[in-house]
């Protein structure tokens, strides 16, 4: 008995090693005689050269590749636990007092067990950030973050033992194959988390396991898949202001996408429009050298991480820019120009490498391309007012995907597609010349259905080429991320081949040819296998053949496997037991398994190992002898395997610039065929772009309501302004659009605007023809809103906007008003939309749709030759009111407010008072608005 125990105890665990080496059926093996047979030694393990030339005497054939594989990325389907590092004895009530020791600047480091010590030294270091401290098989943390995450993540809170002086400190915790998932619910709510992990298997003798942080999570710094939006880009941005920084008055702006290498650079003046610009982006997290207080130009909810002014200095900045793209001077990149851009570039680059630790010794670890300068004028300008009214990205209402214009056109196949179909809808063209371009494209994709569809196909299946690649070099990529990327790449050539014949720039830059591209796909191919597993550290990832020493370890591996076959089979025979197994486990290694009835019946050289309740396991000397070896053997052909697909994954890493270039040629020729498909499908047109300010639209049609609509179909309505009309007159610069509440006047507003918009991404429109001039502004003033946080009524809101309006708007800018003065007394009101609208048409010229019912205005096209009149029609039977959606020309005279509160179901006595009320006023009233002879500003 006391020799049994002594076996017992002497059997080594490693948890490190671990599987089944009889995972699924092997196939048959030929083994070799006994006598040659070198794992039948009990020598010393071979070693680099023995094991070549055993891949030599026996080399192993390559599996060939099926027709067909699925290389798609599966999710991981485990389920997180609750962590086992705990006592639940000693948990702590969230919900009460706080605990003794809630927060790790409350305790004395060197009264703390050592474990906890050094844990309190990382938290020290980073103490606005989430510290997820391994142990094991789990990440934990301790003090304010226990009792934080416990809440947030719904997790129990326990306590750990801290030492004699200190009793139980806060704890919980998460298994850390489950780690990604609560870390994305963290990053979500705005949260930075640092990991620390084991850096190594086994520690000195006497020394702690040595653990490190190896990678910190911010919103603006994620990689990782699950935590990132697919089809929209995850915006890093660093501000430098001129000054102090109170208030902005010359702004550097850098911005990049890590997960897609995008980075580009800016400098301007003033705090409005740093403030309109990060509107514009949302970024998901903004770094500046200043304090944690959120600063005027700041939006409302962006997440501001403040840092040290030195990364941002212009001297530390230029030299780390130089350092990062290997360059000998900036000048080339035109930054001169932009010293302040140039500044915040360095303190963005500078804020990555410290998120990045793990890789940061490696300047091309976060594959980004070189800066970009981009300037105000490239694009339209949209401020955030326009955005929401037009419901770009996002409906006003619950902020949902669907109904937003973004919606209506997303046809789109694939991820990279997506997030550049949502870059032209909030960038559009103003530059005629590559407005042309994309619509030379659209409209080869629409006129050849079968090269479009041809295209789809092809695109649907296809990964996200910029991330994949950007994990790669972060070396976080996965085998199943390159296998995913080589089929990507496998499919460029397919691509060129079908757009070969085209003649538009955008589709021609498809052609290729990708020399490097295809011999980086198949170096991947010749690597990996079809469908690697998704741990990194077990085996399984690479090819037979790919590496002698590799091929040599696994010959010695199936040779074990036959032993241990041939040992199941001698101890069948021994124990008289057919139904014997030889099996392995994680903790106890290899045994024999039989029934608690056979136990007592097995030979006196079986030792015990342990006792289940349908089964007795066992070990043997001989087994016992050569588990240690097998382990050996599977550790030393893991890491190998290892080491050489983490060689793979960074030579993949070094080819992110042109596997990106093409990437954003991919991105660019699904957007085009998505804008293509709902033209097809929608009856659009192509718009005429002229040189002039003119908009003239034939029977338009809005892009989104049109979709939304199920059970009738929508009103077309036609559109000038800015040109002469067809009968030689001058067309108006503004029109006055009158009519009842809920008739259509909004929506004629929004639509006005979405197909200028949509003009100027290159996407043809919803209308029977089209001819407009090129915006450089949209403007809207639609609906009402407060900001009561900033202590600004409703009319407030509406007069800065107003106000914002009549400051920037010039001729060619596009201007839609909806109830301007409707905020303040009747008088008070009509006097600001009739001044506001007359500055408009007279003062600045710009092409201007102004909806009222202020039925006073209609006498503006009597006084100024480029104002005209415009009412959506209704019909009138009996005491129904029937909405036509219809504008015709003229001015309407009624409002027909008291018949839609009618139909709103305000009560008939309520309907009935208000009807005697508005006879009264009408035949007592008057309000005089000729203005003829009156003085008027100069």
């Amino acid at each position: 008995m006391a020799r049994e125990v002594q076996q017992q105890l002497t059997l080594a665990d490693d948890p490190a090693l671990q599987g089944d080496l009889f995972g699924g059926t092997p196939e048959p093996t030929v083994l070799a005689p006994e006598s040659a047979s070198a794992s039948e030694s009990d020598g010393d393990a071979p070693d680099d050269q023995a094991l070549l030339a055993d891949a030599s005497a026996r080399p192993r054939p390559r599996r060939q590749r099926p027709a067909a594989t699925a290389t798609g990325t599966e999710g991981d389907g485990e389920q997180a636990g609750d962590p086992g590092g705990g006592d639940a004895s000693g948990a702590q009530e969230p919900d009460g007092d706080l605990p003794r020791w809630h927060h790790h600047s409350l305790v004395d480091p060197e009264a703390l067990t050592p474990v906890l010590r050094h844990y309190v030294e990382l938290k020290t270091a980073h103490p606005d950030r989430v510290l997820l401290y391994r142990l094991g098989d789990f990440y934990e943390f301790f003090f304010e973050d226990a009792i934080l995450l416990s809440r947030l993540l719904e997790l129990t809170l326990t306590g750990k033992d801290a030492g004699k002086a200190l009793g139980r400190v806060p704890m919980a915790g998460i298994p850390h194959h489950a780690a990604e998932r609560y870390c994305a619910d963290l990053v979500r709510r705005g949260l930075s988390v640092a990991l620390c992990d084991q850096l190594e298997a086994t520690p000195a003798k006497g020394a702690l396991l040595r653990r490190g942080i190896t990678r910190v999570l911010t919103p603006g710094t994620v990689l990782e898949e699950g935590m990132l939006a697919a089809r929209r880009n995850n915006w890093l941005c660093a501000v430098v202001l001129d000054g102090d920084g109170s208030h902005a008055g010359r702004w550097g702006l850098a911005v990049a996408d890590v997960s897609t290498g995008e980075f580009r650079v800016t400098e301007r003046t003033g705090s409005g429009s740093l403030h309109q610009e990060l509107l514009q982006l949302e970024p998901a997290e903004v770094v500046w050298p200043g304090p944690a207080e959120a600063p005027a130009w700041c939006p409302e909810g962006l997440r501001l991480t403040p840092l040290a002014r030195t990364p941002f200095d212009a001297t530390e900045a230029a030299a780390l820019l130089r350092r990062r793209f290997r360059l000998a001077s900036l000048d080339g990149l035109g930054l001169g120009e932009a010293p302040l851009a140039l500044r915040a570039a360095g303190g963005l680059l500078a804020y990555l490498d410290t998120t990045q630790a793990a890789a940061a010794e490696s300047a091309a670890a976060i594959p980004l391309e070189m800066p970009r300068l981009w300037h105000a004028g490239d694009q339209l300008v949209l401020d955030a007012q326009t955005r929401r009214n037009l419901e770009l990205t996002r409906t006003q209402l619950g902020g949902a995907l669907q109904g937003s214009l973004l919606w209506a056109l997303d046809r789109t196949a694939t991820a990279m597609g997506g997030r550049c179909l949502r870059r032209w809808i909030e960038a559009p063209l103003v530059d005629r010349a590559a407005i042309l371009e994309r619509q030379e494209a659209v409209s080869e994709l629409v006129e050849q259905r079968p090269l479009r569809l041809g295209l789809r196909r092809l695109l649907r299946p296809m990964g996200d080429l910029e991330r994949l690649t950007g994990r790669a070099g972060a070396g976080s990529a996965s085998a199943r991320d390159l296998v995913s990327l080589a089929d990507g790449l496998e499919r460029l050539p397919r691509l060129a081949a079908l757009v070969a014949p085209c003649r538009s720039g955008p589709l021609a830059a498809l052609k290729g040819p990708w020399p490097e591209l295809a011999a980086l796909a198949e170096e991947v191919r010749h690597h990996l296998v079809d469908t690697p597993p998704l741990s990194l550290s077990e085996g399984g990832l690479l090819h037979d053949g790919v590496d002698p020493v590799l091929d040599g370890l696994r010959n010695q591996l199936d040779d074990q496997e036959a032993w241990l076959s041939r040992q199941e089979a001698i101890e069948r025979r021994a124990s008289g037991n057919p139904n014997l197994r030889l099996q392995y486990h994680r903790t106890f290694g290899y045994f024999l398994a039989v029934s608690r009835a056979r136990a007592a019946a097995v030979p006196d050289h079986w030792i015990r190992r342990q006792t289940l309740a349908n089964e007795e396991r066992f070990v043997t000397p001989d087994l016992k002898g050569r588990e240690g070896r097998i382990l050996q053997l599977r550790a030393r052909a893991c890491q190998r395997e290892y080491d050489l697909f983490c060689d793979l994954r960074r030579r993949v890493g070094e080819a992110a610039g042109p596997v990106r270039a093409a990437a954003r040629r991919v991105a660019e020729l699904d957007a085009l065929a998505s804008l293509a498909e709902v033209a097809a499908t929608g009856g659009y047109c192509r718009p005429e772009l002229s040189e002039g300010r003119e908009l003239v639209i034939e029977a338009g049609r809005h892009p989104v309501v049109e979709q939304l609509l199920v059970d009738a179909s929508f009103t077309a309505n036609d559109l000038q302004l800015g040109s002469p009309e067809a009968d030689g007159a001058p067309a108006p610069d503004l029109i006055v659009l009158t009519g009842p509440n809920a008739s259509g006047k909004s929506c004629y507003l929004r639509q006005s605007g979405l197909l200028q918009l949509m003009a100027q991404i290159g996407s043809w429109i919803p209308a029977r023809s089209a001819r407009l001039g090129i915006a450089d502004r949209i403007f809207t003033r639609v609906g009402a809103v407060d900001d009561l946080a900033s202590g600004q009524s409703t009319f407030m809101v509406e007069m800065a906007e107003t106000a914002n309006i009549l400051h920037h708007a010039s001729p060619r800018s596009l201007v839609l008003l909806d109830e301007i003065g409707r905020g303040t007394a009747t008088f008070d009101g009509l006097s600001i939309a009739w001044a506001v609208a007359e500055h408009l048409a007279e003062g600045i010229g710009a092409r201007t749709i102004f909806a009222t019912h202020y039925h006073e205005l209609n006498e503006l096209a009597e006084l100024l030759p480029n104002v005209g009149n415009a009412q959506v029609l209704v019909e009138e039977t009996g005491n129904d009111l029937v909405f036509l959606h219809r504008v015709c020309r003229g001015g309407a005279s009624r409002s027909y407010g008291i018949e839609a509160a009618r139909l709103a179901g305000v009560p008939a006595s309520v309907v009935l008072r208000a009807r005697q009320v508005l006879g009264r006023i009408e035949a007592n009233s008057h309000v005089a608005v000729g203005l003829q002879g009156g003085p008027r500003a100069a």
